[in-house]
């Protein structure tokens, strides 16, 4: 009920509550803290996952009172589960008056899925261990624990993979995705974002919000993807 009535974020939070409240980061698990019935924040390790506060009861140093309280490093843009890959512009203002300094900024970008598109290439879609071990060796341990929570993926032995729906399950989410660096640059990350999106498309979603990116013009020619929000990382000065 605080997150329906306090979300300023441009997704559903009601449909991934479960999961950014309760569901576990690459850091462990998460601590909830609730003010009454007005305010909740979510850490995990040293990320602060979610924050939130009714409208209603703002200018109250609710939210104020929850920061301290999580004392977090770093706002957002948690490694393995996040609900937005870091705060909304609009939104970095609270942050950095309380003594937080922006430190990157990226994209999520949406592409419009069409009904019954073909998958063409015969893509291993198996969440194996041979699949997780591949990421870990190549794209590191953080990308793995995320792949291992995906809904689907699609992949080729010792070249790359592109996974649907690791983060916010509900959302129509695409990522993350890699190819081995020794493949690159043979169009191997094109099939497989067309694969996965078609995949998403399965699943009855019209849209795909592809997440955490900067590589705005490489998904523009795939799949004619545009940025829909910008997101900044604050970290504690």
């Amino acid at each position: 009920d605080i997150l329906r009535r306090a979300n300023d974020a441009p997704y559903d939070i009601e449909a991934v509550t479960e999961e950014k409240c309760f569901g576990p980061g690459f850091a462990g698990e998460t601590r909830v803290r609730l003010f009454d019935d007005a305010g909740v924040a979510v850490s995990c390790g040293e990320y602060l996952r979610l924050l939130a506060v009714d409208r209603a009861r703002r200018r109250r140093g609710i939210g104020s009172a929850l920061l301290r309280d999580a004392a977090p490093r770093v706002i957002a843009a948690e490694p393995g589960n996040y609900f937005t890959p870091g705060v909304p512009e609009a939104m970095a203002g609270f942050f950095t008056d309380r003594g937080f300094r922006e430190t990157a900024k990226t994209w999520n970008l949406h592409a419009e899925l069409q009904a019954g598109d073909a998958v063409r290439t015969p893509f291993r879609t198996d969440l194996s261990d041979e699949l997780l071990a591949f990421v870990r060796r190549e794209f590191g341990k953080i990308w793995s624990f995320e792949v291992s929570r995906a809904r689907s993926v699609f992949w080729i032995e010792n070249v790359g993979f592109a996974a649907v729906e690791a983060n916010n399950r509900g959302l129509g989410t695409f990522g993350p995705t890699g190819v081995a660096k020794g493949m690159r640059g043979r169009g191997h990350g094109r099939e497989l974002l067309r694969a996965a999106l078609a995949g998403l498309s399965g699943f009855g979603y019209e849209r795909a919000v592809i997440q955490w990116t900067g590589a705005v013009e490489f998904y523009r020619r795939s799949c004619g993807a545009e940025p829909a929000h910008r997101f900044a990382t604050l970290t504690a000065c």
